[in-house]
């Protein structure tokens, strides 16, 4: 019970002092970026381990031992595209969310993203007991990520519908003027990567004024605010990649330590 609840302790601190260091940072220069260098490694190498081991264990017993073709389908391609464009896509959302999200709906991210971390643990654990690895760290992936990141979607869809703040111009604003507001939300540098929360920034603003066009027909009005699916699904899969870290880099490596301590001495 106890290693769970300190894996997913340990992924959502390092989450979160990497995210708050963004966060303060981001508002004097664009070099803040480096805060998240961290981060990505965390993210990439665990989902590296994550893709590449059960490609290596498939194909250990579906290609012959003599086959010339095992010098060329090692994976490492296939594994650094898909690591990297996970990598990418999910510290961008992240980061991005991270500059413009009320305290409220950061600890609501932030219970999200540790319940993905604490469930996967247990579900681990769980099927480890049926299946060989590295095929029971992939399924309870899959598994936990569908189960946390459903209801999450509908909690933030529902936050993000219902208790969005909006600015008052917003209201009477034809699309030009929306998309305005929005890019006008973020700084001011003329820098790469102020740019791109700009334009992000903007896509919100232009959501939000489509969602205000259509106040008179909620159903298609809420529609909009299922792009919460997406960003759940990140932040549940993400939760879970960084507990694999946590737990194969971190704590097993201090455990490991602590007994050549105390066996030596």
């Amino acid at each position: 019970m106890v290693r769970p609840v300190q894996i997913a302790a340990l992924a959502t601190l390092l989450m979160t002092v990497s995210l708050c260091l963004w966060r303060l940072l981001f508002i004097y220069t664009d070099w803040a970026i480096l805060t998240l260098g961290p981060l990505a490694i965390f993210v990439f190498t665990s989902m590296w381990s994550l893709i590449l081991e059960p490609w290596r264990a498939r194909l250990k017993l579906e290609l012959r031992e003599d086959s010339t073709w095992r010098n060329w389908l090692t994976g490492h391609i296939r594994t650094f595209f898909l690591s990297s464009i996970f990598t990418l896509v999910s510290v961008t959302l992240i980061a991005w969310q991270a500059l413009r999200v009320s305290n409220i709906n950061a600890a609501i991210l932030l219970c999200i993203f540790f319940v993905a971390a604490l469930a996967f643990s247990f579900g681990q654990r769980v099927l480890s007991q049926h299946f060989n690895e590295p095929f029971a760290r992939l399924y309870a992936t899959s598994v936990v990520m569908w189960c946390v990141a459903i209801p999450a979607t509908v909690c933030i869809a529902l936050v993000s519908y219902n208790f969005s703040t909006m600015p008052g111009e917003m209201i009477t604003a034809d699309f030009r003027e929306a998309l305005k507001i929005g890019l006008m939300q973020s700084s001011s540098r003329d820098e790469w990567i102020s740019n791109i929360v700009a334009l992000l920034d903007g896509y919100e603003a232009v959501k939000l004024w489509m969602v205000i066009q259509m106040r008179d027909y909620p159903v298609l009005g809420w529609f909009f605010s299922l792009d919460a699916a997406i960003f759940s699904f990140f932040i549940c899969r993400t939760g879970i990649i960084l507990a694999q870290f946590s737990d194969a880099r971190v704590l097993s490596h201090s455990k490991n330590y602590k007994k050549e301590l105390f066996g030596k001495s």
